[in-house]
């Protein structure tokens, strides 16, 4: 970030992927290039930290996130984490084709400066120590998926339960704000959302606000299910999550919104990309 340039309203932690498709193409992907390509057009200030590789695809995601966001600081890596996209009737499944690197926080200006901060991991990018000191300043949020996915090379990506997180990653992701996770991503668990909420609050204490996300179904808090605002069909839904959990973090810093509030706000902001991909 250039001294002396204001704060920005939403930070991402988290790596470039890149994205390989059953029709042979490739391209670069990942939590923050997704939320970048969403805010860009919505009057969010946004920054980014993350990993990268050397491959084609994602040197040309971080010329991306260099056009759309406001401040972009990465770690160079020997490799990119990549996975392997197959979509049809019966849902999105993912194989993980290769680890990358992992994602350091250097600027710690950036982090006290940013008003909110969301931390995004894909497959475990993000270490335990960055993550506590993202907690020490709010409001902060955390996508989960990247903490509840076994991470094998060249394997099918499946579902961690809660018990297999760390004992000192949990104590840290128990101070933030915000938690978001999916229905699938915690299936290790649970298989209904009422009952994946109650292990998530039995894990993770009082303190942060829980939301699971349920693809077309809309979304599951504590208090109600929140469905929602229209349905998009024939497109894929890659990120939809990813974007969700960024504005309704970026939101928290506006103290009269509620998280039902802050909920469907995002969500119309997530039908109204998916409908921007037709």
């Amino acid at each position: 970030m250039t001294p002396g340039s204001p704060p920005v309203d939403l930070l991402v932690v988290g790596g470039l992927t890149v994205d390989r498709f059953a029709d042979g193409s490739s391209a670069p992907g990942g939590s923050v290039l997704h939320i970048a390509r969403a805010t860009a057009s919505r009057g969010l200030r946004l920054g980014v930290i993350t990993v990268a590789g050397p491959e084609p695809e994602a040197r040309a995601g971080l010329e991306e996130l260099r056009g759309l966001a406001a401040s972009v600081d990465w770690t160079d890596a020997g490799a990119t984490l990549t996975f392997i996209h197959r979509e049809d009737a019966g849902g999105r499944w993912l194989t993980l084709e290769r680890t990358g690197g992992r994602v350091r926080l250097d600027d710690l200006e950036v982090v006290a400066r940013a008003r909110t901060a969301l931390v995004a991991p894909l497959a475990g990018e993000v270490g335990t120590s960055e993550i506590a000191r993202l907690a020490a300043d709010g409001p902060r949020g955390a996508i989960l998926q990247g903490f509840l996915r076994m991470a094998a090379d060249d394997g099918p990506v499946r579902p961690l339960p809660l018990s297999a997180l760390d004992a000192g990653l949990v104590d840290a992701l128990s101070r933030f704000d915000l938690l978001v996770a999916s229905r699938e991503d915690l299936a290790g668990e649970a298989s209904e959302p009422g009952e994946q909420l109650a292990a998530l609050r039995r894990r993770f204490g009082g303190n942060p606000e829980l939301v699971v996300t349920d693809g077309r179904n809309g979304v599951w808090t504590e208090e109600e299910h929140l469905a929602v605002p229209r349905t998009v069909t024939g497109v894929s839904t890659v990120g939809a999550g990813d974007i969700l959990a960024a504005f309704m973090t970026a939101s928290s810093a506006v103290p009269a919104a509620t998280l039902s509030d802050r909920a469907r706000d995002a969500m119309r902001i997530v039908v109204e990309v998916l409908e921007e991909r037709l």
